[in-house]
């Protein structure tokens, strides 16, 4: 692999935001004249373009998917009474051969995504991935062509349209107009998917979605956000389809049956596109939000050690404090602090930047082991805290506590080790952050007193079963 792509290459996965979005907007492009614009004589179709822009940032897998999602669109709007009959071979109900409309509309276009996919995955890896990304694009209508007129060609033969007649639509007048707007706007995609500022916006918000997994609160808002976004969709699709029926009867115009199913028809595409539009600013509120929260956690952590200071980590560890309990099982969450013995002595004896250096290493061992495991932070000094939200045996924090300790005991100043002592509290429903604070700092003073170079455990770590 061309070492410059090598670097980048990592980025290019499964990314739930990119995916979704391009979902939205390929339902919206599909209901929309974005997706078909006609300039007479002129008529260029854009809806091949998520497809393409997914295969090229993202992989087969998800192309593949949205190219299934513009097959399913296509099957749906060939299912109305107004269209003509080589469109209408497209639907399973207006075909007449339901397996092969299937497969027309959704299996081709999926294969047509999962082709272009590999072709993208390819044109990545090699030496000159600029220049193989225009040529797959450029390619693209092409391979989608092929693939729909090959399975045209096998079910529906009276159409009279095979794999063989797939290159006659480059004499198509809008053929290089789809193919210089195609190229721009994957071409755009793929320098913005490499770009610092979208890697590091997506890592940011990677990052408060990794906070927020503990707790269902912001995703129980959201859904309610979307349902009731459907919901208000719905009532307006429907509120137009009967006043429709309404003015026509006052006119005295029987619209009849089928007419009657192909407005109705009408206004589901519209509500589909509405939904799509609703989801794209959700998605873009959510992610707005969700980087100006990280943005202002930043902004509240300790300078020295990248943890949380003492306002950030309190009132991070409420909100994941509400969804939190000790298990019956044995199993429980936890509080600790930890401090650093003798510290001041170390201040005195060797500088504060050799104190400063020792706080950094010591919280580099505590992200290591904790990190992903709760939250941490530092509330001062050489005190560390942490919240670990995830239950855990009291052997197994045990182990991850003697890991701490003898990483920590590690760092040397000179020919001195470094030594911590940390008290352990089990996280109950009755307990607050401070509660919880003040029960560890207890512990923490007994450990210092039997010692120091230990840990200390509450007393309900040593029976589970004790329980107010």
């Amino acid at each position: 692999m061309h070492p410059v792509d090598n670097k980048r290459e990592s980025d290019f996965e499964y990314n739930g935001y990119l995916f979704w979005g391009l979902i939205a907007i390929e339902l919206f492009m599909s209901f929309s004249f974005l997706g078909y614009i006609h300039i007479d004589p002129i008529s260029i179709t854009f809806v091949y373009i998520p497809v393409l822009a997914a295969g090229c940032i993202l992989g087969p897998r998800e192309s593949g998917i949205i190219g299934a999602v513009f097959g399913l669109v296509s099957m749906w709007k060939a299912s109305a009474f107004y269209v003509g009959a080589g469109d209408a071979v497209f639907s399973p109900v207006m075909s007449g051969h339901p397996l092969g409309s299937i497969l027309l509309s959704v299996g081709a276009r999926a294969l047509f995504g999962v082709i272009v996919g590999f072709m993208y995955r390819a044109a990545r890896r090699s030496r000159h991935p600029m220049i193989w990304i225009i040529v797959v694009t450029s390619l693209g209508r092409t391979v989608h062509t092929l693939c729909v007129y090959s399975v045209m060609g096998v079910f529906f033969p009276e159409m009279g349209l095979t794999a063989a007649d797939t290159l006659k639509g480059i004499t198509r007048l809008d053929y290089i107009p789809f193919l210089v707007a195609a190229n721009i706007i994957v071409v755009a995609c793929y320098l913005f998917r490499r770009s610092d500022y979208l890697n590091g916006l997506l890592d940011r918000i990677n990052r408060v979605d990794k906070i927020y997994a503990s707790t269902s609160g912001p995703g129980r808002t959201m859904t309610v956000m979307f349902v009731f976004v459907l919901m208000a969709s719905v009532s307006v699709a429907l509120y137009f389809t009967n006043r429709i029926r309404t003015v026509m009867a006052e006119y005295g115009l029987d619209l009849g049956e089928y007419a009657s199913y192909d407005i109705m028809h009408l206004q589901i595409q519209f509500l589909f596109g509405m939904l799509s539009l609703a989801l794209l600013v959700i998605m873009i509120i959510s992610m707005h939000q969700k980087n100006m929260n990280y943005l202002y956690h930043e902004a509240k952590k300790d300078g020295l050690t990248g943890l949380p200071g003492r306002e950030l980590f309190f009132q991070t560890g409420k909100e994941l404090l509400q969804n939190m309990s000790s298990d019956q099982t044995g199993r429980t969450a936890c509080f600790f602090i930890l401090d650093i013995d003798d510290f001041k002595q170390i201040n005195d004896v060797y500088g504060h930047p050799t104190g400063d250096a020792v706080l950094k290493e010591a919280a580099g061992h505590m992200k290591r082991i904790f990190g992903d495991k709760g939250i941490l932070g530092r509330l001062g000094g050489d005190e560390f805290v942490a919240l670990i939200s995830r239950p855990m045996a009291k052997a197994e924090i045990e182990v991850l506590l003697n890991e701490l300790k003898k990483a920590i005991s590690d760092i040397r100043i000179e020919n001195v080790n470094v030594t911590c002592s940390i008290g352990v509290i089990p996280v109950e429903k009755e307990y607050s952050m401070e509660s919880l604070y003040k029960n560890a700092d207890r512990l923490l003073y007994e450990a210092k007193k039997k010692g120091k170079d230990q840990f200390v455990f509450g007393y309900r770590f040593e029976d589970p079963q004790h329980k107010k």
